[in-house]
């Protein structure tokens, strides 16, 4: 799949600065201890440099960059009998993807190593941290300036910005990724032109230019027009899966669908294939046919499409979930929760944020912040129990029940419905009473009562306030509890 002239990368390479810091040119110094203090150097300086890929090359004399030949062989090296290539991704930490070019120009062979930065954290070679210091490589540790700039740097650096796959022609790019997804979710005609196409996707950060005669897919077109997923490393086990089970536990799984395709690409069809898997019902209207399933669309489709943007990507092994019970939805995503609960439908923040608005930009989400808003407001129309919001250390899993009345409903679910109904009526910038909250359940007048009770546990609870601390029970009006804390700040 490599497309690219190996000897033009040497020449740009040659043509830096002497005292770059993701550079290092060595003769013929094959120590593989020394190796891999560069290497984690390298993608240390590439990351304070703002760089997406370090190089070590051999072949050259570091202070005159002369052409010698080299007699390095990294990709037959093997360190205690282990390959290579195998060794030092077992001594780096977090791994970072290498790739070694070893290739003849002007008579004389070169190794050149590519060394992708880390979005993570700082690259440690056997537990070090190193980084270079002019010509140098030293421990990292003797430099605290830099190890506090190159934290502030890793987080900066997102994971939609890292190559997924390198070095590529553009015949290669449009073979691994579909760009006529993109157009039709524009609803722009396709170019006939392929290098319209190229500089439509080099525009968007969806493909980088090596400069070099070839090109770069990043993660965030792999992560949505990717045609199988399992073609880019940085996205294995990130695919989708749904699961629908028997009953109401994982005894009994009936189905199991993975995707392999970019998000983009496979999102209308895991809805459908959602759809097509939760209870429904045929409605007549003014006797035209209506089918009403039992989990509003609209709710189903928000709660996915968070899932898919707010997951942490630095979580390995683990990608979106979505499983249907007989009773509910639950949809999880590796990764906490950047937010509280308590402020989840006003606060505006993202994980991945070029991810978010791309998927924006394409229609597959609502506007910033108003997708949980939009589940909550549906489920409220259909006066259905509220959705749960779970945080545990390494994942965010919302549950989505289904359709129960009010007296089915338990205390812990009357009471999210109650601070959820607060909420949105705070966010509109009215207040809850007893009657708004009547109606959201579905309740008479004559209810009265039994609405009181909920407010009442609500406020025991401190999930929500009454709007005037000195207000009587007739007309009581109530706010969420964080706005009652911060009137009283």
């Amino acid at each position: 799949m490599v497309a690219f002239n190996p000897s033009a990368l040497l020449e740009r390479l040659l043509g830096e600065p002497v005292e770059a810091e993701w550079i290092e040119f060595k003769a013929s110094q094959g120590d593989h201890e020394i190796i891999g203090k560069s290497i984690s150097a390298l993608a240390n300086g590439a990351m304070l440099a703002d760089r997406d890929r370090a190089f070590l090359v051999f072949g050259v004399e570091d202070i005159t960059r002369a052409k010698i030949d080299t007699a390095v062989r990294l990709k037959a090296k093997k360190v205690g009998g282990i390959p290579f290539e195998m060794w030092i991704a077992n001594s780096l930490d977090p791994p970072i993807t290498l790739e070694i070019i070893e290739f003849e120009s002007e008579r004389k062979t070169f190794c050149i190593v590519c060394i992708d930065a880390s979005y993570e954290r700082p690259v440690k070679f056997k537990n070090s941290e190193y980084i270079r210091v002019g010509e140098s490589t030293t421990s990292l540790s003797r430099f605290p300036d830099r190890a506090r700039a190159l934290w502030l740097a890793t987080g900066r650096r997102r994971f939609e910005d890292i190559t997924a796959r390198s070095n590529l022609s553009l015949e290669n790019v449009l073979s691994l990724i579909d760009v006529n997804t993109y157009y039709r979710l524009v609803t722009e005609p396709v170019p006939s032109d392929s290098k319209e196409i190229l500089r439509r996707f080099i525009s968007k950060k969806f493909i980088i230019d090596n400069m070099n005669g070839s090109y770069d897919i990043t993660c965030l077109a792999a992560i949505l027009f990717a045609k199988d997923m399992n073609d880019f490393p940085p996205l294995m086990y990130k695919s989708v899966r749904v699961i629908q089970y028997r009953g109401d536990d994982k005894r009994h799984s009936e189905i199991e669908q993975e995707g392999k395709r970019g998000y983009a690409l496979g999102f209308p069809g895991i809805m459908k294939f959602i759809q097509d898997r939760i209870p429904k019902e045929e409605r007549y209207q003014d006797g035209i046919r209506h089918v009403v399933y039992a989990y509003p669309e609209v709710a189903v489709r928000e709660i996915v499409a968070n899932a898919l943007i707010h997951q942490d990507f630095t979580v390995s092994g683990a990608g979106p979930v979505i499983e249907i019970y007989k009773n509910r939805i639950e949809v999880t995503n590796p990764g906490s929760s950047l937010i509280s609960i308590d402020r989840i439908l006003d606060d505006r923040r993202s994980r991945n944020e070029k991810l978010a608005n791309t998927m924006r930009e394409l229609g597959l989400c609502e506007e910033r912040g108003g997708g949980l808003d939009k589940v909550i407001l549906d489920v409220e129309l259909r006066n259905l129990p509220p959705p749960d919001f779970i945080v545990t250390e390494n994942s965010f899993r919302v549950v989505l029940p289904g359709p129960r009345s009010f007296s089915e409903m338990s205390k812990l679910e009357r009471r999210r419905a109650c601070f959820f109904h607060c909420v949105i009526r705070y966010l509109k910038q009215d207040f809850m009473s007893n009657a708004s909250l009547r109606e959201r359940f579905l309740l008479r007048d004559a209810d009265y009562q039994v609405v009181s009770s909920v407010i009442s546990d609500a406020i025991k609870a401190g999930r929500i306030a009454p709007s005037d601390p000195n207000q009587g029970n007739r007309n009581a009006r109530y706010i969420p509890c964080f706005a009652a804390a911060a009137s009283r700040d």
